[in-house]
């Protein structure tokens, strides 16, 4: 593994264990088992990796998977215990993880883990931050913006779904969206969820989805007569291209309508910044 500590930058050193002893929030943990590797899939190349001393050996075998496996000498410690933080970073991320060795009857874990946005620290931090007021007089910018047509449609039962513009500023994503109803029947909205989701599902086993909190919204909207118009603002995220954004709205019960519009990373990642 010496190969993957070589390009160990003093800097990214420093962030690290600050990042480490400054954060309130637990790590995620992950079991590594003594009967086979375990693999960490990145949604970009990773570019720097530090392991636990004496217990963990790794490499690369592609850019963007680490695969990590538990010493001979360690693995035949025979109990369950913690093994150390475990330290990843991509080109614009860092991830960490607190290891712990799986017990000889603890088998079953998962061999193969995806780093997940969630779990992503900005490897550098945008220098442009912004309060809730500047928040909202952006999001009051867009909606004055005129709408000639908009970058991506979805319709069913009478329901379209629209996403009028896609802006970016700091570490903040804006999304101006659109519903309108033309049926006779008012919608009574539930929720509008942001979720990272697999866009193909081979296994179940396999499928991986997470949810995005939106940092602000504009309005309050709980009914959609014939027609409204929202500005949703979402944190920045990375993931992989084999992922999807994607935005549902549901209606309340009794009734069951719903809809949704599918986004690919490249739909963010062109977001024009303001």
């Amino acid at each position: 593994m010496n190969s993957i500590r070589k390009p160990l930058l003093l800097g990214l050193l420093a962030f690290s264990n600050s990042f480490l002893f400054s954060q309130t929030r637990e790590l995620p943990v992950l079991f590594i088992s003594s009967m086979s590797a375990l693999h960490l899939r990145s949604p970009e190349p990773i570019s720097y990796v530090d392991l636990p001393l004496g217990s963990i050996k790794g490499d690369l075998p592609l850019k963007n998977l680490l695969r990590i496996r538990l010493t001979k000498d360690s693995s035949t410690a025979g109990r369950t215990n913690e093994l150390g933080v475990l330290t990843v970073t991509g080109e614009r991320f860092l991830a960490q993880y607190r290891l712990i060795r799986a017990a000889p009857l603890q088998q079953n874990f998962p061999s193969e883990i995806e780093i997940l946005p969630t779990q992503m620290v900005p490897l550098f931090p945008s220098d442009q931050s912004f309060s809730t007021a500047q928040i909202k007089q952006k999001c009051l910018d867009l909606l004055s913006a005129k709408i000639k047509k908009p970058q991506h449609h979805s319709s069913t039962l009478g329901l379209s779904f629209e996403i009028n513009q896609i802006k970016s500023a700091g570490d903040l994503v804006f999304l101006d969206l659109s519903l309108n109803n033309s049926t006779q029947v008012s919608f009574d909205i539930h929720q509008i969820s942001f979720t990272i989701s697999d866009k193909k599902i081979s296994r179940a086993a396999n499928f991986q989805q997470f949810a995005l909190e939106p940092r602000f919204i504009l309005f309050s909207t709980v009914r959609l007569a014939k027609r409204l118009r929202n500005i949703y603002v979402l944190p920045k995220a990375i993931f992989a291209s084999s992922k999807q954004l994607l935005i549902g709205v549901s209606e309340k019960q009794p009734s069951s309508r719903e809809i949704s519009l599918a986004l690919d990373y490249g739909d963010l990642l062109s977001a024009d910044s303001f």
